[in-house]
C-alpha cells in the first residue's frame, strides 16, 4: 500500500527594496549597482521574464511607476528605447495596490485595489495563488 500525499501549491514572495538615506531612490543617470541595470540584475531579468508573477505595490509606488508607465508611452518621453519598453510592458503585469487613499477602479491596466489589511491578503495571496508575488 503506498501513501501519496500532495502539498498544495503556493506562491512565492520575492521582495526589491530599495533604501534611501534623503527617502527618494534616485540621482541623475541612475549610478550605482543597487539593481538597476546591475548586470546580475539584468541577467535575472532575463531569465525570469517568461515566468508568471505579479507585483505587490503600496499607493505611493503605484501612482509613481503607473505614471512613469504612461509617460513612457508618450512620443519624446525622454526615456531611452530600454526604458521605455520595460516601463510600458508593466501595462501587462497583474498588480495588487495596498492602499486605504486609492480608490476603484484603478487606471493602470492590470491592477487590483485591496483596502483591507495588507498582511492578510499577503497570507491568503501565498496561500491561494500559484507564481510568484
Amino acid at each position: 500500500m503506498s501513501e501519496t500525499t500532495s502539498k498544495a501549491s503556493s506562491a512565492d514572495l520575492m521582495v526589491d527594496l530599495i533604501i534611501s538615506l534623503d527617502g527618494y531612490a534616485s540621482a541623475e543617470g541612475w549610478p550605482g549597482w543597487w539593481g538597476l541595470e546591475g548586470p546580475e540584475y539584468l541577467a535575472w531579468l532575463e531569465q525570469e521574464a517568461e515566468k508568471d508573477y505579479s507585483f505587490l505595490l503600496g499607493a505611493n509606488t503605484y501612482r509613481l511607476m503607473s505614471s512613469m508607465s504612461q509617460a513612457a508611452a508618450a512620443e519624446g518621453s525622454g526615456f531611452s528605447e530600454n526604458e521605455g519598453a520595460s516601463l510600458t510592458g508593466l501595462a501587462a503585469v497583474p498588480k495588487v495596490v495596498f492602499s486605504s487613499t486609492l480608490q476603484a477602479p484603478l487606471t493602470w491596466p492590470n491592477s487590483e485595489l485591496v483596502t483591507g489589511d495588507a498582511v492578510e491578503a499577503v497570507t491568503e495571496m501565498k496561500r491561494t495563488r500559484t507564481g510568484r508575488l
